[in-house]
């Protein structure tokens, strides 16, 4: 699929990869939908795709049960009369290990948080597609929603790794991809480099690999781990 002119939704489009993600597919020509749960930093990422030369629309989450996400997909049609590709963050707190206090509490909340809107978009932008009857694609990403520059933990990574593959099977029929994008495990203490060059190179590969996903019509069902070499 050819970004240009494409049609793309991008959630949690405030924080720093959806940011990051939204200027770089504004620079390469695309139709920005920029959804966000928190006004100001949605406006910020909007306002700076616009600087960019973006064309870009911002929709504000007012909540994130299925009857509003459901409408914010509606809203997006409305608005562009398409939607081609999905870039679907998965924003919240990490899974806790299984045996650590209140465990099951802290799950939960995480469901709540961070998976379940992250399963509705998903839900609601392939049945948009496969009604459409035209090709799509959707990316998974993930964050830690506390603190954007730490990454989730490998229980979360591994949820999004499974739902990934289940839905690639699932959508293959209607001609959607799915792929999905996490940060490769590593400690930053053991680096060379200054915190903020490490922080910009990972999401520049981020960034990256979410192009490729899409621009790579064989790729399916798969994860790619960005790196810092």
């Amino acid at each position: 699929m050819k970004i240009a002119h494409s049609v793309i939704v991008i959630t949690a489009a405030g924080s720093p990869i959806g940011k990051a993600i939204s200027l770089h597919f504004a620079s390469l020509g695309a139709k920005l939908a920029l959804v966000d749960i928190e006004k100001e930093r949605l406006q910020d990422t909007h306002q700076a795709c616009k600087k960019a030369g973006g064309i870009t629309h911002p929709f504000l989450l007012e909540s994130q049960n299925e009857a509003t996400i459901s409408t914010i997909i509606q809203d997006i049609h409305s608005h562009y009369n398409d939607i081609d590709v999905l870039v679907n963050y998965w924003l919240g707190s990490d899974l806790p290990k299984l045996l650590s206090p209140a465990s099951v509490d802290k799950f939960y909340r995480s469901m709540a948080e961070g998976a379940t809107p992250f399963f509705i978009f998903g839900k609601q932008a392939a049945n948009y597609m496969r009604e459409q009857n035209r090709p799509g694609v959707i990316i998974n990403l993930a964050a830690n929603q506390t603190n954007p520059h730490q990454y989730i933990n490998n229980g979360a990574k591994a949820m999004i790794a499974g739902l990934t593959k289940s839905w690639a099977k699932e959508l293959a029929e209607f001609n959607i991809r799915v792929g999905g994008v996490v940060p490769l495990a590593i400690d930053y203490e053991d680096t060379q480099e200054p915190h903020a060059v490490f922080s910009q190179t990972l999401l520049y590969e981020i960034v990256r690999s979410a192009e490729y996903i899409i621009t790579n019509d064989t790729f399916n069902g798969r994860m790619i781990e960005a790196e810092v070499e």
